[in-house]
């Protein structure tokens, strides 16, 4: 029940206070006192978009607060304990205080018993505790689409649908990121295929950083075979092996050098140096003679160099400037073999979540349809009863439920239609010109939600629009029965 409602900055309102009791309450009052006002505030704490143009001129914020006893909201209680057991307060569970703060800066606030909240949480209460009527509401009865949460809400099917919904939206987003992904596959089938083949052709060539420097040198020592061999002879030669070689003058000036230093020991010192010469230049003529003979004329192996250059040039020349070039560009495209392999593997697993997934959905979705088949007799007798005490007598309600593909609300289409007069076929709500009719259809549906439902506050808003005399008396009976069993409160001009 709400006990209280503090408006603050709020449009034209600086600051009001209103107290209401248990029962019937009605705010009535003039064009332009402000009744609409006093709902927009309440629109908001049920969650509604607010807008800056709600806060009064010359004030940076705004506030709307209510207070409202939840001691018969089970269901309120209930959901407080689930899923924001923070907001209970002190432990007082009788009472739940609303507060929500709108701002020029965008910044708004929600507060729930002082804490701190969301406003999907604010919203998600809101629906639990507060229902508003509208007086073109009766209006959405011509949209078909309101016609199953109707029927749902009726038959307290909210949460099988609410489980199917979220089965439903997993099938979905499975299917979606198959068909993304599959797509995906489709559109780089050339580009993955053109890949493997790069990846695979610097693979098999055996491309090795240095490579190139190496095959390059010994390139240009097969060119000049012949040179250095005819060059490395004639230095060892001339080193050591032709007669008067450079090693045997040497020689022979140690020889006499031992006896010069004999006599003049100042010799002692170059003589040994000349030794140490000796020795390296005997060194040097064995490399010689050892180089002479491994160094080679090989065409064959000199073709073969050519040829493999020539395919590290064609190599380079596709994939880049260097071999170390061509050997990044192959572990890019590796990489990138990867990730394909790796969509492969997320196609793979998702494909085998999608058909349980669907069996689940449909599943679920024969459930809520045998469900809806199921209340839609109770619903249509329901109505029908309301609507003769309303003054509409004779009149047939039906409720037409017919198969659809999976949706998100189901696999069924529902339609209300209607026949007002004796002998006049059932015809869907949206062809009913009168609104008189509509507006006493939407009562009736009012007045029979709010006995299966949870919400025990009940806000009308002219209700009593584009009806008087005795019609405009029954509404008000209707709505004075209504408060027994439900605070209601009413915006009316006819009080």
């Amino acid at each position: 029940m709400l006990l209280e409602l503090r408006i603050k900055n709020f449009a034209i309102i600086d600051v009001l206070n209103l107290s209401f009791s248990k029962g019937f309450n009605i705010l009535t009052g003039e064009t332009g006192a402000g009744k609409s006002i006093i709902l927009n505030a309440v629109h908001l704490l049920l969650g509604d978009k607010a807008t800056e143009e709600w806060i009064r001129s010359s004030e940076e914020e705004a506030s709307v607060e209510a207070l409202l006893n939840i001691s018969e909201n089970l269901e309120v209680q209930e959901k407080i304990k689930e899923k924001a057991p923070s907001l209970s307060g002190s432990g007082e569970e009788e009472s739940l205080l609303i507060r929500r703060v709108i701002s020029r800066s965008g910044r708004g606030k929600v507060f729930i018993n002082g804490n701190l909240a969301t406003l999907g949480v604010l919203s998600e209460f809101g629906e639990e505790l507060l229902s508003i009527y509208g007086q073109h509401e009766h209006q959405s009865l011509q949209r078909m689409e309101t016609h199953i949460d109707i029927l749902d809400e009726f038959g307290g099917l909210l949460g099988l649908r609410e489980a199917f919904q979220k089965q439903y939206q997993e099938f979905v987003s499975v299917s979606e990121e198959l068909g993304k992904i599959q797509a995906e596959k489709e559109r780089k089938a050339k580009e993955r295929e053109l890949m493997a083949f790069q990846s695979k052709e610097i693979e098999v060539s055996g491309l090795q950083v240095g490579e190139e420097e190496s095959l390059k040198e010994e390139r240009t020592i097969l060119t000049h075979a012949k040179r250095l061999m005819d060059f490395s002879r004639a230095a060892e030669e001339t080193l050591y092996s032709e007669q008067g070689s450079m090693i045997e003058k040497i020689q022979k000036i140690l020889n006499q050098g031992g006896e010069m230093a004999a006599i003049d020991p100042s010799l002692s010192q170059p003589l040994k140096a000349l030794e140490t010469t000796l020795i390296q230049l005997e060194e040097i003529a064995l490399v010689m003679r050892d180089y002479s003979r491994r160094v080679e004329m090989n065409p064959m192996r000199l073709d073969e160099i050519e040829n493999r250059l020539e395919e590290i040039d064609r190599l380079k020349r596709k994939y880049g400037s260097t071999v170390k070039e061509v050997l990044s560009f192959k572990h890019r495209t590796d990489e990138a073999l990867r990730s394909f392999r790796t969509d492969e593997e997320r196609f793979s697993h998702l494909e085998g979540r999608l058909e349980p997934l669907r069996q689940g959905v449909i599943g679920l979705g024969r459930k809520l349809s045998g469900e809806r088949k199921r209340v839609a007799f109770e619903l249509k007798k329901s109505i029908e009863r309301e609507l003769n005490s309303l003054g509409m007598k004779k009149t047939i309600f039906e409720i037409h439920i017919d198969p659809l593909p999976l949706s998100l609300k189901g696999v069924d289409r529902v339609e209300f239609l209607i026949s007002p007069n004796v002998g006049e076929e059932v015809k869907p709500l949206a062809k009913i010109a009168s609104g008189g009719e509509l507006s006493r259809i939407m009562l009736a549906m009012k007045r029979i939600l709010a006995k299966v439902g949870g919400r025990q506050v009940l806000i009308f808003d002219e209700v009593d629009s584009g009806i008087g005399g005795a019609m405009a008396e029954v509404v008000g009976k209707k709505l004075r029965e209504l408060s027994r069993h439900h605070q209601v409160i009413c915006v009316t001009h006819l009080p």
